[in-house]
């Protein structure tokens, strides 16, 4: 281990991360480690397997979440969610994607939506990791940051 002078800057490693965009409250369940499995009615999201990618909270709330998760969240997680704050705009946790296939009626509860009716594909989430907000517009689709 070196010795760093007085005033010298200490640069932290960054890493070149997938990011994927999703509406609050939807990206800050998966923060919170309810909602473990992400979903789309599309497979573009394949290519993250085995991938730690970044989750950024969207600026548009989306008003129908509570009401679509709402058989799935406990009272008591129905009732923070409708604390949260209606702010977006950044990158909120990392997690790492083990998987990815078509869901099923078993995958309800942990996407917290219903997968009975329409064909969804769903990314599997874990060892989330809460970071520092990171402020910045998000994209549709994977995009890149650098994440420290």
């Amino acid at each position: 281990m070196g010795i760093i002078a007085a005033g010298t800057t200490v640069r932290k490693e960054t890493m070149r991360t997938p990011v994927i965009s999703l509406y609050p409250p939807w990206a800050n369940w998966v923060a919170l480690g309810w909602k473990k499995i992400e979903t789309r009615t599309h497979t573009r999201f394949a290519s993250l397997v085995g991938k730690r990618i970044g989750i950024h909270v969207s600026l548009k709330w989306d008003n129908a979440a509570l009401e679509l998760a709402s058989e799935f969240l406990t009272e008591a997680q129905r009732s923070t969610s409708k604390n949260f704050l209606r702010v977006g705009g950044a990158i909120i946790c990392t997690a790492f994607v083990d998987w990815h296939r078509e869901l099923d009626p078993l995958d309800n509860k942990n996407a917290l939506i219903d997968c009975t009716h329409i064909t969804r594909y769903g990314l599997g989430l874990s060892d989330v990791q809460g970071i520092e907000a990171i402020p910045c517009r998000g994209k549709q689709g994977i995009w890149y940051y650098d994440i420290p």
